[in-house]
Order: C-alpha cells, then structure tokens, then sequence
C-alpha cells in the first residue's frame, strides 16, 4: 500500500508532462500553415524520390540477373562496350535494354533530387521567416513587466538559437519522418517479393530500437534544458558587459568580468560534456544494433544464395536495402536529437509568444479625443510585485496646457508615476484620465502617440541624427525636424558633423557626449508633436545655460500643451504651473513654488538647500565668487597680497 502511495503523485506528473509536450509540438506545427502548400510540394517531390530509388535499385538487379555467362566457344569479343551496347547480339540484348532504362531511371532520379532540395531550401527559408516574425512582433508587443524580468541577451538567444532548434525538429519530424517511412516500408515491400523470411528479419531490430531510444529520451531532455539556461547566462553576460564596457574600463575591473565570464563558460562545458556523454553512450548501442541486424541479414541471404532460393541480384537488392533502412532508421537519432532541443525551446519560445499582455489592448477601437492634455489621477495605487506597491492612492486633477513638475526623493515613485500615463503598466486600483478619458479605453497607439517621453537612459539607434528625431513621426522628415533641433539646443553641434543630419551615428548614440545624446531625445520628443511631454530628468546632462535656452524654446512651441516635469533642480521646477511633491509613493505636498515655500515640508527643506546661495549677502560667498569678480575688488586684491607676503617671510624664518 505504501509503495502505491507513493507512486501515485507521480502518475499526474508524468500526465501533465506528456500533455504539456502534445501542446508544444501542436503548437511547433502550427508554424506549417502560412506554409502548407511548399510543405505538401515538399512530401510529393520526398514520396517520388523515394519510389524512384527504390526503382532504381530493383533495375540494377535485374540488371546483374540479366547478365550470362555463356560457353568460351559462344562468347563475341567486342571492341568494347559502346560496340556490345549497338551490336545486335540476341544474346545481350535482355542486359542492354536492362542498363538503358537504368540509365533513364537514374537521370530521373537526379532530376527529381534537384527539385526536392529546392522545395525543402523554400519551405525552411520561409518556415523560418514566419517563426522570427512571430517572435519578433511579439516581443514588441509585450509589456514592459515582462521585459524587467527577461535580460536582453536571453530574450536574443531565444530569438535565435531556440527558433533554429523548432525550425530544424519540423523540418526533420516532417520531411525525414516521413522519408523513414517510405523507405523502410517500400524496401521491407521490395524485400517481402523476394523473400518472407528476409523481410521478418529486417524488422527485428525495430522494437529494441523504440525502447532504448524512449529510455534515452527521458534521460536527455534535462540535460538539454540545462544546456540551454546556461547558454542564456553566457549570452546575457556578453551582452551586459559589451553595453556596459565604459563601466568596467572606468573601475578596471575587465579581469572580474573576465572570470565571471568564465565561471559562466565552464558551466556550460561541463553541462555539454554530460549531454555529449549521454550521446556517446547512445550512438553505439544503435550502431551495434544495426551491425548485428544488418550481419544476421546477409548470413540468411547467404544460406538461400547456396540453396538456390535467391539470385544474385536479390542479393544486390538485400544488401542496398538494408543499408538504406539502416541508415534511416540511424537517422531517428537525428530526430530525437532534434525532438529534446525543440519540446525544451519550444517552452521558452511559448513563454514569450504566449505571454499575458501586461497593459492589455483596448477593445473599443475609438481615438483618444481632442484637447489640450488635461490629466487626472484618481486613487491610483500600483506596485512592480502588488504586494509592495510603489504608489499609494495617488489622487491629482492638471489642467490642460500646465507646466506640472514632479519632485521628491529618490524612490519615491516620480518615473513610475508617469510610465503610468503613457501605460506602460497599468495600476493595480485606482484610474487615470486624459481630458476625460480613462486611458485603459483607448488603444495603445491612440494614447501613445499623444504622449512623448525623454527617458532618464537616452537610447538612440544606430541611424542618421535625422532618423532619430523623426522616429516618432517618420513621415515628417522635412524642415520640422531641423526645427525641432534648433528647439533643443542640438543645431549647432549637428552642423559640426561630417554630414549634418544625415550623420550616421554609433549605436546608442557611443559617438555622442551625454548632453548630446539628451538634447537629441528632447528634439525626438518635440518632434512628435505630443498633447503631453513628460521630461523624466531630461536636462539632468545639460548644462544651466543651455537648459534655460532649452526650456524657452519648449514654453513657445509647446504653449497649450501639458508638459509634465521630473527634475531634482529648484531652478528648473519653479517655473512650473503646478508642483506636486512625492514622498515614499504618496502625494504629500501641492501647489505652486511659492506657495510650497511658504510651507513646512520636503519642498522647501530641499528649496533651502539649493537656495540658500541666493538668500545671502554676496559678501559671505567669497569663497564662491568667480576669479573675475574677486580681482575687481582693490581691497580684496589687497588682503591677499598681504597674506601672501606674510606666508613668504613665515617660510623664510624656518631653518
């Protein structure tokens, strides 16, 4: 009862994994329909490859059973074969007409070879194609929770290498499946016309081959997803490390990035060379199977030879049989191979496609409507994990056209506040409302297109400087784009490229200083025209001057629009129409820079703070004068001679 006990736990288990690897390979074959037609072309040209074959073989045997050898008195000495092949003996004729229609048989063969490497090249290429744009188009779909879970070089290597491994498991289960099949059962036919006996025995093996590969099979699989997380973890740190190799030259820590490299490449050596241990062992008991198979074979078709039962062109015919079935039944390794790394990616790539939409689409298929960018929170809370949240009932109401600047203390939930309205998550409670509207009402590319945002991280791509201002709006590459960079400050360092506009740029912008980058996300923003631009420390590279020209320029192209503001600078937030202060995710202070002021609380500690030089007499900043300002003063030019004379003579009386 005991034993029964315990192994019932595991009989759902084993269930739900099969079930589980029926869903994945129905879900790898549904990638065979965009393509259905160069898959069915594909199995005609296979089926009348094979069928030639096996006619090609069974001609080459009446071939050798047409050839005599007659008494020396009868024999013709020909000149040679081209004269034995036009003479008119009687006697050859049978073996001539034999090798002709080889011949033809044999050409037809190559013809159709030809033909079926085509259809198998189309069906891969664009069976391929239609798996890497599901793929692709998914990731670009999939909301920003699953890309804070997922590294980059991960979500490429299966991008890559577990699409080659679907793509590779179809075409093989399709195309040499069924090549197995015809060869093994058209051979076992040809072979059952010559001999029962000989056609029993070439199908012994089959059985013992099933069961150890099945053995081997639940053994492998494992094995195969380990190999494949740690060649994630290979590719995620290669990936880290080329985006972050500044990082590492600046703190020279290159031998710590190479070690941890390393640790990471011995990992998956070793869970290699036990996946190629477990092949090792495989591969020669199925070789030895097929030898014993293949030896007891010919010693049968010896016996019957002797005793008169077979000719020897069914010899011809045993011997080119077996060793076509041999070799295709050797090739279900190849398929089960193909079988463990497709079922293992096929769970990771299904992770990805199937993955629940973080911000889901709107049904409604209505645009977001006109106005000025008017935008109320109501009892927004929301959390990256929901048990923690980041904000609590945050309940705020701007008005459309207001400059509205976010301030508070690191973490205290200012970034994630405005990825909210541009719903890049959407909250756990609580709405958000754009001139009216709840924002989870309007389609994504509605809502998206009216609201620009300049990132903390500027990412550019490797483009022209004029694609990357007009990404947002590729259709308006025309004087709106210069506009847009004389807007942020960018003209005149786009003039001092070799090529202008048309610069082509390092990937992420590498060529560019930060400010550079920055001000060209900023003209990327203004350039999409948005009823709402949010600036998350968008001049935090920018020097003072230019963030003052900056922000003009944005208060006379962007009059009327909302403009939402997160900056840790007092000369930048002041200007606001509106300030909301944020403190360990909830609204704890709002109004506008002087009313805060007047106010106890984080506003005006950090107003202080920053402040402080502007509330006192100039005399007390001395130290903080300019060079320029001090030399200005004779009295103070005065003092410090004479300190400095005084130094002089107190380092002359030292011994």
């Amino acid at each position: 009862m005991k034993t029964a006990a315990a192994a019932s736990p595991e009989a759902p288990d084993s269930q739900s994994s099969f079930t589980e690897k029926r869903r994945h390979l129905a879900w790898m074959f549904g990638f065979l329909r965009p393509v259905w037609r160069l898959a069915v072309a594909a199995c005609l040209w296979q089926m009348l490859w094979v069928g030639l074959e096996i006619l090609v073989v069974r001609q080459t045997a009446r071939s050798v059973n047409e050839i005599k050898l007659l008494p020396a008195e009868q024999r013709v000495i020909a000149a040679g074969f081209w004269d034995w092949l036009r003479s008119g003996d009687a006697n050859g004729r049978p073996l001539r007409d034999a090798i002709l229609i080889l011949a033809m048989l044999a050409a037809a063969l190559a013809l159709l070879q030809y033909l079926r490497e085509v259809a198998f090249a189309k069906l891969s290429m664009n069976k391929v194609f239609h798996i890497r744009e599901a793929v692709y188009d998914r990731l670009q779909r999939l909301g920003q929770a699953f890309h804070d879970v997922h590294s980059t070089g991960e979500l490429i290597n299966r991008a890559f290498n577990d699409l080659q491994n679907i793509r590779a498991f179809i075409q093989s289960s399709l195309l040499l499946t069924l090549e197995i099949v015809l060869i093994v059962s058209g051979y076992f036919a040809l072979l059952l016309s010559r001999s029962p006996w000989l056609a029993a025995l070439a199908l012994a093996p089959l059985p013992i081959w099933g069961w150890y590969t099945v053995r081997f099979s639940r053994r492998v699989q494992p094995l195969q997803r380990g190999v494949m997380d740690a060649a994630d973890r290979n590719v995620a740190i290669l990936s880290e490390n080329i985006s972050g190799v500044h990082v590492v030259r600046a703190f020279a820590t290159e031998q710590q990035e190479i070690d941890k490299y390393a640790r990471s490449c011995d990992d998956y050596r070793d869970r290699v060379l036990r996946r190629i241990r477990l092949y090792a062992n495989y591969t020669p008991v199925i070789r030895a199977i097929s030898l014993a198979s293949h030896l007891s074979l010919f010693l049968a078709a010896g016996m019957l030879v002797i005793r008169g039962a077979l000719q020897a062109g069914d010899v011809l015919i045993l011997g080119s049989a077996m060793g076509a079935i041999l070799a295709r039944l050797q090739q279900i390794a190849v398929i089960n191979d193909n079988y463990q790394n497709a079922i293992v990616s096929a769970g990771r790539l299904r992770e990805v496609l199937d993955a629940a939409d973080a911000v889901p689409e709107s049904a409604s298929d209505v645009e977001l409507p006109p106005g000025g960018g008017a935008v109320r929170f109501e009892g927004v809370t929301f959390g990256y994990d929901p048990a923690r949240p980041v904000l609590h009932a945050v309940s705020f109401e701007t008005k459309a056209g207001q400059t509205v600047a976010l301030v508070g203390p690191t973490g205290a939930g200012k970034s994630t506040l405005v990825q909210l309205l541009a719903r890049l998550y959407d909250p756990q409670s609580g709405r958000i409302l754009i001139d009216g509207v709840d924002v989870r009402d309007v389609p994504l590319r509605s809502l998206r297109r009216q609201i620009a945002i300049v990132f903390q991280e500027t990412v550019l791509f490797s483009e022209t400087v004029e694609h990357n201002i007009a990404y947002g709006r590729p259709e308006w590459c025309d004087g709106r784009v210069e506009a847009a960079s004389r807007l942020a400050q960018a003209q005149e360092f786009i003039d001092a490229l070799p090529r202008g506009l048309k610069t082509t740029i390092g990937e992420r912008g590498a060529t560019l200083s930060g400010g550079q980058r920055q001000r060209l996300a900023i003209a990327r923003a203004v350039h999409s025209d948005p009823r709402i631009l949010i600036l998350d420390d968008a001049t935090a590279s920018v020097d003072p001057e230019t963030e003052e020209l900056i922000q003009s320029g944005m208060r006379e192209s962007l009059s009327g629009r909302t403009v939402f503001v997160i900056s840790h600078r007092i000369s930048t937030v002041r200007r606001a129409d509106l300030v909301i202060v944020l403190e360990n995710g909830r609204v704890t202070q709002m109004g506008t820079h002087a009313e805060l002021l007047a106010r106890d609380g984080h506003y005006r500690e950090i107003a202080a703070h920053q402040l402080a030089d502007d509330l006192l007499p100039p005399r007390h900043l001395f130290e903080t004068e300019s060079h320029l300002d001090r030399v200005r003063d004779d009295a103070d030019v005065r003092l410090a001679q004479a300190a400095g004379r005084s130094a002089e003579e107190e380092a002359e009386k030292r011994p």
